[in-house]
Order: C-alpha cells, then sequence, then structure tokens
C-alpha cells in the first residue's frame, strides 16, 4: 500500500521534528510497514524513507538505490570522513533542494528486517542518504 508523505507544510508535520522511539522486535505491523514503505519509496520514485515521514514516530528507515537495498531498525551511527558539501533533495520538501554538508563515512550498528544485528561501514551516496534519512529519526530536516 502506498502511504501518504508527510510535507514538511502539512498540519501534522510537527512529527518531523520528534525524536523516534525505538521499534520493538514484537511489533506485529513492523513487516507490514517496511513492504509499504519500500512500495511508497519506489511510487515517489526516492532513494530512502524514514518512519516519520509516513506518520510513525519509529527508529526505522530504508535505503533503496540501483545497487542497494536495505532496512535499518534503530540505527546508531558514526561519522568520519570528509565533510563534503552537496545539493539534497527529500520527499518532504517536495521540488526543493538544499546544499546540506555530510561526511562521506558513516559506521552504522542496525538490525535489518530479520532482526539480524549489523555493524556496517558504508561511503559515498550510501552514506549521504543513510545520514539524511538517519537525521528523520531525530527531528533533523534538511533545512537545518
Amino acid at each position: 500500500m502506498i502511504l501518504d508523505i508527510i510535507t514538511y507544510s502539512d498540519k501534522n508535520s510537527n512529527i518531523l521534528r520528534k525524536k523516534s522511539t525505538d521499534v520493538k522486535k514484537e511489533n506485529p505491523f513492523l513487516q507490514k510497514l517496511i513492504s509499504d514503505m519500500f512500495e511508497t519509496l519506489e511510487h515517489y520514485g526516492g532513494v530512502g524513507l524514514a518512519a516519520p515521514q509516513v506518520g510513525h514516530n519509529l527508529n526505522l528507515f530504508i535505503v533503496k538505490t540501483p545497487d542497494f537495498k536495505e532496512v535499518f531498525i534503530n540505527p546508531k551511527i558514526k561519522l568520519e570522513g570528509l565533510l563534503k558539501q552537496g545539493i539534497e533533495g527529500c520527499l518532504s520538501f517536495p521540488d526543493m533542494s538544499f546544499p546540506v554538508n555530510r561526511r562521506d563515512i558513516v559506521y552504522i550498528q542496525y538490525f535489518d528486517k530479520n532482526w539480524t544485528f549489523r555493524n556496517m561501514k558504508y561511503n559515498d551516496f550510501t552514506a549521504i542518504v543513510i545520514q539524511h534519512e538517519y537525521d528523520h529519526l531525530n527531528g533533523k530536516l534538511i533545512i537545518d
């Protein structure tokens, strides 16, 4: 099911500014939410989507690029590498782009969709997308 994306101008956009809470493994709706988020991401043509963007105050985001697809549950990140400025868009800010500074290396610990613990290093474009989506979990937006 394609979910509605909360945009910055929506009346309920305050969820975009809230810090998210950890996902519980027992959540009976989690796999459906993940499936719906991927369907929504594909529909809107993005590369990442965080649960708060679809109205769920959960520490969950997904990333899908042509050569990468992953679910990140309860992530914790550490940033390294060079700070680089780029131009980013966001599904919560349709048809807009903003300059954003990001590190080019991210270390991330998380659970995948099967609740397997992962400790990974990503760089370049994938690292940028991860940082963008992780910011959503902390109520930080690309205009900040």
